[in-house]
């Protein structure tokens, strides 16, 4: 079973390997796998045959995972949150959460909302939440809240990315591609790719 399982870690790596290769065009090093000690271990049909059971039920998990989602717990869209004693016990509960502080009547928030909305379409295993910083007075203080739209990123609970404005996000001070979006938060881990195709527009509308 190790071995089936040293295996496994090998064939992932080199999964893991080509799909950067592909998505950032950059190579990796060549260094962590033998492709022909790859190869002999494909030639192997037991170890084959357990490493596809193994995938096969990775799967199945992570669909299983994304329709409970969808269906009970109010991912796929950006989800209002009035209330900032709900919004903190949703944060403190789900694996991942984006939470934008915005206000309904101004533009950015208004447009900062579009895009997380689309990436909340596609990611459904990252809860995407909107509130507004007039209903929340505790957080704002906390956060230290001064700039709009903030967007604040979550992992079990604990901060792990700020968004204020549209910094980090292009050098446009009223908009920003959609995928600058998408590679800040797969980059710090919010979001995952995993199962599911990642491409985006780089539309900036």
């Amino acid at each position: 079973m190790q071995r089936i399982n040293t295996r496994m870690d090998k064939i992932k790596s080199y999964e893991d390997r080509i799909v950067r290769e592909n998505r950032d065009g950059v190579s990796a090093n060549d260094e962590d796998l033998d492709l022909d000690e790859l190869m002999d271990e494909i030639e192997d049909e037991e170890f084959m045959s357990s490493y596809r059971e193994k995938r096969m039920q990775e799967v199945s998990d992570h669909l299983r995972l994304v329709e409970k989602n969808v269906r009970n717990e109010g991912y796929g869209s950006l989800k209002v949150i009035e209330d900032e004693s709900t919004l903190m016990k949703t944060v403190a509960k789900v694996p991942n959460a984006v939470v934008h502080f915005g206000l309904d009547k101004f533009a950015k928030c208004q447009y900062m909302d579009q895009k997380l909305n689309q990436v909340a379409e596609k990611y459904l295993t990252t809860m995407f939440l909107r509130t507004n910083v007039d209903q929340c007075p505790f957080l704002v203080s906390k956060l230290g809240i001064k700039v709009l739209p903030f967007v604040i990123c979550y992992k079990n609970g604990q901060e792990v990315l700020r968004i204020l404005g549209f910094s980090k996000l292009g050098n446009n001070p009223n908009s920003f591609p959609l995928d600058a979006l998408v590679k800040l938060l797969r980059s710090n881990k919010v979001i995952s790719a995993k199962y599911k195709d990642d491409e985006t527009s780089s539309d900036s509308d």
